[in-house]
Order: C-alpha cells, then structure tokens, then sequence
C-alpha cells in the first residue's frame, strides 16, 4: 500500500508532502483503488482529491478532471455546464499569463457558486476535487500565472460509476436510461439499456434490483423505482412494436456457438452478433429462455415479454436451434462446421436434494421444485391436490408455492429453516405470496419422507432456532433436540437450490471443475481448461440471479472477441470496495416524494390465474418517476503510476 501525500478525500485532509506528519497517523481514506488493492498515483472524484505520488502534475488532473466532467454535464440546468466552461476558460488565462491578481479567488467562487446552484448530484459535486486543488495546491496555480509552470500533457486513465451503476451486476448507465425516460425518449432510453441488457422487458420484471438498495434516494425519502423505469421502456416498444434489431457494421468470418439460450446465452449471442460473428444457439428444451422460460411462472414474466425478446435476437441474426442437447462435446466436431469459439452456458437446471431419510425412494408426489415449474411452463402442470409443501425460502420456492395456489391446491404451506430476515427470496415476493394465502412456517426443516405403497404421506419435520452466522452471513439454523412433528400433505415439493448438468467434453484434455459441480473458468476471460470453450452464468457461478447471468454473457462475448483477434479482454481496473459511493460532501435540497407505485392485481384475483400480477408504468407515470432521480454519476480521473 502506497503512502498518502496528499487527501482531501471527504473533506479530511492528510498532507504529507513535507515529510511524514508528526501528529498521529490519520485513518487511511477509502477511496477509489485498483483491483490489485494498490492505491492510484493520483486520483480526483466526486468526493476529494488524493496523491500517492507528491510528483503528480494537479494542473494536467484538473484540466483533464474538467474536460471528462464537460461530457457527462447534461445542460438541462445549465449551472454546471456553464460552470465547467468558466472555469477551464479560466485556466486557459492562466496558462496564457492574461489573468487578473484575483483570478485564483474567483475561480474559487464561480466553483462554489455552480455547485451550490446545481440541479442534480453530479453537478453539487463534481466541483468539489477542484475547489480542493484551489485551495491546498494554490501555489501550482499561481506558478502557472507567472510563467513558472506549465500544463503537463499527461495521460489519465477515466471512470463513471454511480452508487446505482456499481450495485447492477451488469453496469447499466441507470442515470442515462432514466433522464431519456424523463424527456420523454422513451426508444432512446431502451436503446441505451440494450447495450448492456438484452431483455429489459424480463429484467424489468423479474430482477432482483440491488440498483434501488443503493440508491441515494433511500436514504432521503425511497428508492426510485428504477426496475419498474426499465419495465416501461421496454413495454413501450413492445406495444408500439417499434422495435429494430441493430445490425452488425461489418460481418466477420468466425462463428461461434452457444450452448444454452439463458439470459446468459442470449446476451453473449446477441453481443457477438453485433460485432459481426455468425451465433448459433443451442438449446435442449422446446422453447428458448433458459430458467426465464422454464423456471419463472408466467404471471411474473408472461410469456410475450420473452417471445419479443428472442425474437429481436433472432432478428439480428443468431440462428438458435431447440430441441438440441449436447451431453457430449466435441471440440473437434464443432470446429469442424466452422465454429471457432464454444460458450457454455446450461444454467443450473437440476434441483439439489434434501439429503433426508425416505427422500431415495422417489415415491409418487415428490417432486422436484426446478422440475415443477419446468413441468408447468413447459404446457404438463401437475394436477392440483388437497395441501402441498414446499421446502425453501428462495424465489424458487416461492415460485412454486404462489403457482400452487394459481393451480388450484386448497392448502399451500413453506416451510424454511430461519425466519422470514434470513429469507433469500425478495421481500415484495414473501409478501405478495401471504396475501395470496401461502402459508410460511418458519424456523422448521425436514428430516424423514414418510410414504405408503410408494405415495408421499407426510414430511417429518424439526424445530430449529437460530445460532451464530455461518459463512453465507445469515444466523445458522441449530436444531431443537425431541421437537419433531409430522406435516401430512399430498404432494412435496423441494425448493432448496439447484446444479447444473455438464456436457462431457470429449478429446485428452478434460474440462476442470469445482467441488460444487460448476465449471472453473477464468474469472477474467471465462476461458476454461479446454482451448476455445469458455463457460459463465449459473453453470460457473452457481444459481444466480438473471443479471448476474446476463452481466456474464456480456463479458463471455468480449472475451471471445478478444480470443479470436489474439489479445486479452479488457478488464476494469478500478475497484469501489469499500467506498460510500452515496456519500458527498456537497447536497443541494431536495424535495421529498415517495416512489410511484405501480400496484399489484387484487390478491384474492390475481391468485386465481397466471395473469400477470404486477402493474407498469404508463408513458406519464415513468416520466414524472423518472425526475425523482439526482444523477448521481460519480466521475474520478486517476494515475495509475
């Protein structure tokens, strides 16, 4: 770890520029480092401005600092924007030796006074680092005015993030897609969500939103409803059918197949298409998807939200074929019909089982929650019965649960081994299910299947209480000795997690994997043992959510392209771990206003089909949603030596 020469990182100033301070060390900053853990040379963003290198040029880093700030100001308020303007004008005087004796001052001032008249975050903020340079490094400035100093043309390395953009698993530019939403640019904003994000319509729906956790808003009123703004883009093209596939600007003559049409398949697809490869699919079930069609009931994603997804995917040119398992790999063969790269993306389709006494004998109405909603999807639900358990507290379980209810079982009982705050399933999900009638039974887990003549009976089930965290972070669940209890019912359906199923790769060089049954890749290039096959979403990772597995098909298909030119993926260098990206030293006032609430069908109505549950947004709803949000875009400007 580098020694400080200088911070000012939220406005607490180390400055060893003279040689090590003699008062007591101060608390190292959090602030923006490298993925390595080293700290930058030079860094100036929303919150300071910090030096490990006391050589660092701050005039070259305020200039380049105020010309990457230039392109991210919007001009709706014009403060900033204006501000930007005079104060590089300024420097330029500077640099020219035509500036007045209080030149300094003033650009103090008109930085000051842009900020405090600022509409949005980024402009309250991003003036901060250079009232900082004004104000601590003032002597280079005044060196500059004479003649002493000189601009250095020195090289910077730029990063825009917000405390929204850093939380997405796929990085969307939610500040960007929201302002268009705002004015009304409702196809312009869908098409800046597609650059990172293939099926806005399924992740509007049906993400788990960690973006509106993060959001700076939470803390003053409510989050913005950012899932609910994405919905609306997409349900606009999908109601004016406006939607038109971009084509590639120029053809390339690899192809490179996908195993799989998750969201991770069809993000890597639809991405290498555009680029110019040729892309074809693989896909073992009838329909394309992935666990968004075979895993999530229709009332959450009907079943037009992802047709019209694949569909601008298929028009773009990837070729999927269904109905095609691949349990055997054979690179060889693949090569041989002229693709150049494989992608490994199967998801996690195989539910775990429970590992309790009676569950090997698979006896008739034990049934598997993975293999149920697939079932069910698939057009072969299960014929409703008197009362059904269901193991878990995910969004699987849930899944099944809420579709028993749609099916028409009278009885529905969860029964989870913690308590509803351990739950890994959303919040708004455990809700919606009690409203419906779901039963939860916490602090229970099963221990014995009871069967009869090969028909589940009864589930035998423990007490547990919580005890201490275990390395998920959530409290351990510990048994109650001499507490069990029987739960008779007529079906059981286990919802506890999922694997994956692998294709074995043929040829001398066995495909490496992990003692949980995923696929090892590199967690940079997603390149696995075998030369040419890379792997990524739930087959690498795990069960995930969808953006995770959308996030990594996106940079599956970077990699591939950076395979097949001969060079190494692009990684980001810049890690914000640790770092309080909502916080900042300057904010405006704000005006208090609750999130828009798009509502839910009646409980009692939507529990009786497989409609979709959940309203959107209409045009004007989204658009006065839109203007809650701050633009917290966070600008930082560094050196990496």
């Amino acid at each position: 770890m580098k020694n400080i020469a200088f911070s000012s990182w939220d406005g607490k100033i180390i400055d060893n520029r003279k040689g090590a301070s003699s008062k007591a060390k101060k608390a190292e900053p959090l602030f923006p480092r490298l993925r390595t853990g080293e700290s930058p040379a030079a860094v100036m963003a929303w919150n300071g401005l910090v030096l490990t290198d006391s050589k660092q040029d701050v005039l070259s880093l305020t200039v380049r600092y105020l010309n990457e700030a230039r392109k991210i100001s919007c001009g709706e308020c014009s403060v900033c924007m204006l501000g930007i303007d005079t104060l590089l004008d300024m420097i330029n005087s500077l640099a020219a030796g035509e500036s007045s004796k209080t030149i300094i001052a003033d650009m103090n001032n008109v930085a000051k006074q842009a900020a405090a008249n600022s509409k949005c975050a980024f402009g309250q903020t991003v003036f901060t680092p250079v009232i900082d340079a004004l104000k601590y490094f003032k002597a280079d400035f005044q060196a500059l005015a004479k003649g002493e100093r000189s601009i250095d043309d020195s090289s910077y390395e730029v990063t825009v993030t917000a405390p929204c953009v850093n939380a997405c698993p796929a990085s969307l530019d939610i500040p960007g897609y929201i302002e268009l939403i705002r004015n009304g640019r409702f196809a312009e904003s869908l098409e800046l969500i597609r650059r990172q994000c293939v099926m806005p319509g399924t992740i509007g729906r049906a993400c788990t939103h960690p973006c509106e956790e993060a959001c700076v808003r939470a803390g003053l009123d409510e989050p913005l409803a950012i899932r609910l703004l994405k919905r609306a883009a997409a349900d606009q093209e999908q109601e004016t059918g406006a939607a038109v596939p971009k084509t590639p600007v120029a053809e390339k003559n690899e192809n490179v197949a996908v195993i799989g049409s998750g969201p991770a398949g069809l993000a890597a697809a639809y991405r290498l298409r555009r680029k110019g490869y040729g892309v074809t699919i693989f896909e073992a079930l009838p329909r394309v998807g992935g666990m968004v069609a075979a895993g999530i009931p229709e009332y959450r994603v009907p079943d037009e939200v992802l047709n019209h997804e694949v569909d601008v995917i298929k028009r773009s040119g990837v070729k999927i074929k269904m109905n095609s398992r691949i349990d055997k790999l054979d690179m060889k063969a693949f090569e041989k019909k002229g693709f150049k790269a494989v992608f490994v993306a199967v998801g996690a389709h195989e539910g775990n089982a429970m590992g309790v006494e009676g569950e090997e004998q698979k006896c008739e109405g034990l049934v598997d929650g993975v293999e149920f909603l697939r079932d069910m999807n698939l057009g072969n639900p299960v014929k409703p019965k008197k009362k059904v358990v269901v193991i878990g507290g995910g969004n699987v379980a849930l899944d099944c649960a809420r579709s028993c209810k749609r099916l028409g079982f009278a009885n529905v009982e969860i029964i989870y081994r913690r308590t509803r705050k351990e739950m890994p399933a959303g919040a708004e999900e455990v809700e919606a299910a009690l409203e419906e009638g779901v039963k939860i039974t916490y602090l229970a887990a099963p221990v014995k299947i009871i069967a009869d003549k090969g028909k589940f009976k009864a589930v035998e089930c423990r007490k547990m209480k919580l005890g201490a965290p275990d390395e998920s972070g959530r409290r351990r669940p510990v048994p109650v000795k001499g507490s069990e209890y029987q739960v008779k019912a007529d079906m059981i359906i286990p919802a506890i997690g999922q694997k994956p199923v692998l294709p074995v790769v043929s040829g001398t060089k066995k495909l490496a994997t992990t003692s949980w049954g995923t696929i090892k890749a590199d967690p940079d290039t997603f390149e696995t043992s075998v030369r040419g096959l890379f792997a990524g979403g739930d087959c690498v990772l795990g069960p995930a959510t969808l953006i995770e597995a959308l996030d990594a098909g996106n940079r599956v298909a970077e990699s591939i392209d950076a395979y097949l030119n001969g060079r190494r993926p692009e990684v980001e260098k810049l890690s914000f771990e640790g770092v309080d990206l909502a916080r900042q030293r300057n904010r405006g006032f704000v005006v208090k206003a609750a999130a828009a609430d798009a509502g839910m069908m009646d409980a009692k109505e939507r529990a009786s089909g497989f409609e979709e549950a959940e309203n959107g947004f209409s045009p004007a709803q989204a658009m006065d949603e839109a203007k809650r949000c701050l633009r917290c875009y966070r600008l930082v400007v560094w050196n990496e030596a």
